[in-house]
């Protein structure tokens, strides 16, 4: 099976006709629980990485703001890979073929990756190395922030 002809597979399947054929609200109540998705994630990074370099909550330990704000980082990421996947799902030669999806695509595993080796790490230590966790903090914030912009670059080419 080529890959078109998967991807007209998909696109035939019920779940996929379900979500494109039906009301118009489907599609934008998957859009906007994907970008509410994304704003949980990049909030509860953001919160957690103003700690780590020194500009916010000082008097209160590393771990217990990761151990809370993590909880948000997983569930902005769980409905924003439900949500992309049915969107994907629902219209796949449309997003598959698009250079920005599959930028995005690339970045996401990046983000993915990095947030669980780098930043991980740096949040679970109760002091970590300044320049670590700045570098931490940079890479993790910089290859999420990319993920939505290249996200936001899928409706324009």
């Amino acid at each position: 099976m080529t890959t078109f002809e998967f991807l007209s597979w998909l696109q035939d399947t019920p779940v996929a006709h379900a979500i494109s054929k039906t009301d118009h609200l489907v599609g934008a109540g998957l859009q906007i629980i994907h970008v509410m998705g994304l704003v949980a994630l990049l909030a509860s990074l953001v919160l957690i990485s103003l700690h780590v370099v020194g500009l916010a909550f000082k008097n209160q330990p590393i771990t217990d703001i990761a151990k809370e704000a993590t909880k948000l980082v997983w569930l902005g990421l769980a409905l924003t890979a439900l949500s992309g996947t049915l969107m994907f799902i629902a219209t796949p030669k449309l997003y598959f073929y698009n250079p920005a999806f599959r930028l995005k695509m690339i970045l996401f595993l990046v983000a993915v990756i990095v947030q669980l080796a780098l930043f991980r790490k740096t949040a679970s230590q109760d002091v970590p190395s300044p320049s670590f966790a700045r570098a931490s903090v940079a890479i993790s914030l910089t290859a999420w922030f990319s993920v939505a912009m290249a996200g936001r670059m899928i409706g324009f080419i």
